[in-house]
């Protein structure tokens, strides 16, 4: 397609013209899958003006006979107007009003199977009569083209249609072997395409006023002969539609339109590949010039990957120190347990399983909060909505905490509203806290959880007197494997997850959480939660299954 025709779209059998003052004209024949620019006459500015007299003669001698001719003849054929009649006109309205989208603004109609398959299946003038009336150009409804000239597209289409369905019935029927029905099918087609491409260069040579031979190379292109047999298959596709028909019923028809828009479409575009290279080619020397400032940038993601990648290593050293050392010391009370001269203890015995049960406890916390982790990153973590208890659910977690639950001071009013929110995040929120006050304040000093209702929301906090935190790093504690200071690993245990597990939860239920703190004097941590919270969307069965499993474990 020449450049400057994006803006004029082609259809099948369609004329489409700018306006005079812009100087460019689009003139279409049948479209036909063999490439970009087929069927398509586009002139610039420097070309002369449309000579509209002539032009104008050229489509009354094809206006006024055919509609004429049609009035005349459809009388005699009004037992032919059926249902499936108005089918195949409803078809090919809605082919029509769906063009394959090609390259340079053409659009083409996949209309031609289908009414060559009407040109078999009836009569001549019915042929016509559906050319004429389900023949739709998008550009209508748009108000792009002139009424007149609609009219001159519709009965173009018309005429080549006559024609095409007269030859076939004078040579042959349905029911004829597929001898005479092939040769019948393929000049049918061939006349049909004759018409209509004499009709459209006709009028381009007329109104542009250069030769017919030129008009006819632009619109074919350098392979005039590969045009036309691709013509030809696409009318033995229509014959086929016809038979189908006329064995299987209408239905079938419907049937074949479906593979028949989208295979259309895929082949087209498949052909377009030759001249969307040249494109691609200058698109890629722009991308060479793109990727040459990316890289540039990433370089600079590489060296954020390399901080990435270290703060997985030492992750990953933290989780392992973390898991190893209560499953170090599980074995360890369990072999001392077996040897006989404690096995007669029961205070040491008593002593060793508490320690153990405190482990367990350790280690099952810090696996629900990789677990946890792994659900918030793959936006998987289920919340399930229900009546909560606050003061109980407080009374639970501190419960859990087995020997350390002595150091906690718990300030809950017991006439605070319903909570409707999910108790087992709420309760993994109210542990963590919990837990990283008590990990960080010295051995022995208290640590305060209280509540207090504030409007339609829930306020607790969590009070700890341990280490503190500097106010350059309190933006970063809820940072995920963050900790305050790396070389109090050794001495604080922890992967760094609760805190940032904790914003996370809050986030689900809709909630916020505030800190404030200075070093050497410990930390609040403020929580506010609404009592209502909204009702998640629904969470995959297995992961829910997967949930319930670890609760009861």
């Amino acid at each position: 397609m020449v450049p400057g025709s994006g803006d004029a779209p082609s259809r099948w059998g369609r004329l489409s013209r700018r306006s005079p003052d812009r100087g460019d004209v689009a003139l279409m024949d049948h479209a036909t899958p063999t490439d970009a620019g087929a069927g398509t006459v586009v002139l610039g500015e420097a070309e002369p003006r449309v000579n509209r007299v002539w032009t104008a003669i050229l489509t009354l001698l094809v206006v006024v006979p055919m509609l004429a001719y049609l009035v005349w003849v459809l009388p005699r054929y009004s037992d032919e107007l059926s249902f499936s009649l108005l089918f195949f006109i409803f078809a090919v309205a809605v082919v029509d009003l769906i063009p394959v989208p090609a390259w340079g603004g053409l659009q083409l109609s996949l209309s031609f199977p289908i009414l060559l398959g009407v040109a078999m299946i009836y009569p001549a003038p019915i042929a016509a009569f559906v050319a004429v009336v389900g023949s739709f150009d998008p550009r209508e409804f748009r108000r792009e083209i002139p009424f007149f000239r609609a009219v001159w597209n519709r009965c173009q289409v018309g005429l080549s249609f006559l024609a095409g369905s007269a030859v076939f019935h004078h040579m042959a029927s349905l029911e004829s072997p597929w001898t005479r029905v092939v040769p019948a099918i393929l000049l049918a087609s061939v006349v049909a395409y004759t018409v209509n491409t004499v009709c459209v260069a006709l009028y381009t040579s007329i109104s542009r006023r250069i030769s017919v031979g030129s008009v006819l190379a632009k619109m074919h292109g350098t392979a005039p002969y590969e045009f036309l047999l691709s013509y030809l298959g696409l009318g033995l596709f229509g014959a086929v539609i016809a038979r189908f028909y006329v064995s299987e019923g209408l239905w079938s028809v419907a049937v074949l339109l479906a593979p028949l828009i989208f295979a259309r479409q895929m082949y087209f575009r498949s052909r377009l590949l030759a001249d969307r290279l040249a494109e691609q080619n200058r698109i890629l020397a722009d991308q060479a010039r793109k990727l040459e400032e990316l890289l540039e940038k990433e370089h600079h993601r590489v060296d954020e990957l390399r901080e990435l990648n270290r703060m997985k290593g030492e992750f990953v050293a933290v989780v392992s120190h973390e898991l190893r050392t209560p499953v170090t010391a599980l074995i360890g009370y369990a072999k001392t347990l077996r040897e006989p001269e404690f096995a007669d203890d029961p205070v040491m015995r008593q002593e060793f399983l508490e320690r153990m049960e405190r482990q367990g406890d350790r280690l099952l916390r810090l696996v629900e909060n990789l677990l946890t982790a792994s659900r918030i990153e793959s936006r998987q973590l289920p919340v399930s909505v229900g009546r909560v208890l606050f003061e109980d659910l407080v009374t639970e977690v501190v419960e859990g905490l087995a020997v350390e639950s002595d150091r906690i001071k718990v300030d809950v009013p017991s006439d605070l509203p319903v909570l409707h929110t999910d108790r087992q995040l709420l309760g993994r929120v109210v542990s963590n806290l919990l837990d990283n006050a008590l990990k960080y304040s010295p051995e022995g000093t208290p640590c305060d959880i209280g509540a207090r209702t504030e409007g339609d929301h829930l306020m607790f906090w969590v009070q700890d007197h341990g280490i503190g935190i500097s106010a350059g790093q309190l933006s970063r504690i809820f940072e995920r494997f963050y900790q305050v200071d790396s070389s109090s690993t050794r001495t604080f245990r922890g992967a760094g997850l609760g805190l940032s597990l904790v914003k996370d939860l809050l986030d689900h239920l809709g909630g916020t959480i505030e800190v404030q703190s200075s070093p050497g004097q410990g930390s609040r941590f403020t929580v506010l939660l609404p009592f209502r919270t909204a009702d998640p969307p629904l969470v995959p069965r297995e992961i829910l299954e997967a949930e319930d499993l670890i609760a009861s474990s």
